[in-house]
């Protein structure tokens, strides 16, 4: 269906991404500093976590995936979760910020309930939340329009965490009980958002003859579904260089360049930056394509990862014109990665005269989480291996790989994915032809 959406859909569906980022950016950009030098638990431990969080995820995001689609409700297939699953998500935003008295061993335990507790239930929003857009729309510059609004207040909230999360634990007092005070303030605002997505939008696409596949029969329709894996690769990597540089950005300001209030600073500037290019990449999708987007923007990128190995400590102006060049590739990225996928869906419609649109989706999210744990990961791993110390002043080998994880493993990684969408074939014609085929 091609039908206009109206304003309010697209602002309400939007906002609910708001809510989505605060936690999604306050933990990929602080949670590693705050279990090693607030909750004084080993990086090398949290390394492990954020990679069993990622099997985990592996295991039970194309299931919840799966199962959404076969939801049925007087709400619809997906928007049921949007309501049931924002008060588990925005408590998990306390639960992972509190540091409470425990033991060596409790912390532990501790850490790894609550970061498990935290991927089940963004999952379990997540992925319906994402796949609405699938059902809310079929018209191929409706869902670039959508998917604009999204990642424009995606970008804001991840600017309202980037940027306000350790003023205002200052705020409240820093320390364990500066970040608690702080994380029950954002869950306040994230619970409220996350309720703007069920309350604005209306499912208009049914997938009754869809959700009586069997799971292996749908996962062997996805096989052979190219453009879809593509965009996998592309943006697992994408994320997971995201998730090396959120993980790495408080490390790398505080003991690399020795000035900690920079990061509040460099995270405002890209994210600032990402949230008003959002809309000229809509512009530029809607005339140019989708992949080219993704192309142009990944130039961006490199170039930024490239500058930030070279410049020194001090020198705040190539800095902050790097940061706007990432911030611009990030824009690309951020509206690309989520206004491709729908397509891909039709596209396995198309090929295979099966829709996978949940476990598609499922999938999809498995992959951008993996790509974000592994990244985390490997800032753990690193930091463990090389001797980091918290709260004292760095090795000259430390320094080195905290720069190396901020610049050269995310610049690797865009290589992968530009090499990915170069090969990727749905156009905004062929996506024309194929829709009408299947209406058909």
């Amino acid at each position: 269906m091609s039908e206009k959406l109206s304003t309010s859909a697209r602002l309400g569906y939007g906002f609910a991404d708001f809510g989505q980022n605060i936690i999604f950016q306050a933990t990929g950009i602080y949670l590693l500093h705050f279990y090693t030098d607030i909750f004084l638990i080993d990086a090398g431990f949290v390394a492990v976590l954020f990679l069993v969080a990622r099997i985990w995820d592996g295991i039970n995001d194309p299931i919840i995936g799966y199962f959404a689609q076969k939801t049925k409700t007087r709400w619809g297939t997906f928007r049921p979760y949007l309501l049931f699953a924002s008060l588990p998500m925005a408590a998990s935003m306390v639960l992972l910020f509190y540091a409470p008295d425990l033991s060596p061993a409790g912390k532990l335990v501790y850490a790894a309930v609550t970061y498990i507790f935290f991927g089940l239930s963004f999952t379990l929003y997540n992925i319906p939340y994402s796949t609405l857009t699938a059902v809310i729309t079929s018209d191929y510059h409706e869902r670039s329009s959508l998917t604009g609004y999204r990642m424009t207040f995606a970008m804001t909230g991840g600017i309202v965490a980037g940027v306000l999360m350790l003023p205002a634990v200052n705020m409240f007092g820093g320390g364990k009980y500066g970040y608690l005070y702080a994380a029950i303030l954002f869950s306040v605002i994230i619970f409220a958002a996350n309720l703007s997505g069920f309350f604005s939008v209306k499912e208009r696409i049914q997938l009754q003859p869809a959700a009586n596949i069997p799971f292996f029969k749908a996962f062997e329709a996805l096989r052979k579904n190219r453009p879809f894996w593509l965009l996998c690769l592309a943006f697992g990597c994408c994320f997971a260089a995201l998730g090396v540089y959120s993980a790495t950005i408080a490390y790398y300001f505080t003991y690399y360049w020795g000035d900690s209030s920079q990061t509040s600073v460099a995270l405002f500037i890209m994210m600032g930056t990402t949230a008003v290019t959002v809309p000229l990449w809509t512009w530029f999708a809607q005339r140019y394509g989708k992949k080219r987007t993704f192309l142009t923007g990944a130039g961006f990128y490199l170039v930024a990862f490239a500058g930030l190995f070279f410049i020194h400590p001090g020198q705040n102006i190539w800095l902050y014109v790097l940061l706007t060049f990432q911030g611009i590739g990030n824009g690309a990225a951020a509206f690309t990665s989520w206004a491709m996928l729908p397509d891909t869906v039709e596209y396995g419609q198309w090929k295979t005269g099966l829709r996978t649109t949940g476990l598609s989706y499922g999938i999809y999210g498995f992959c951008f989480k993996l790509g974000l744990g592994l990244g985390g990961a490997a800032t753990g791993f690193v930091l463990a291996n090389l001797g980091y110390v918290p709260n004292t002043l760095q090795s000259e080998i430390v320094l080195t790989g905290i720069k190396v994880l901020l610049t050269l493993v995310p610049m690797g990684l865009i290589i992968i994915s530009f090499a990915a969408i170069s090969r990727y074939e749905i156009t905004a014609s062929l996506h024309k032809e194929l829709s009408m085929n299947i209406e058909k």
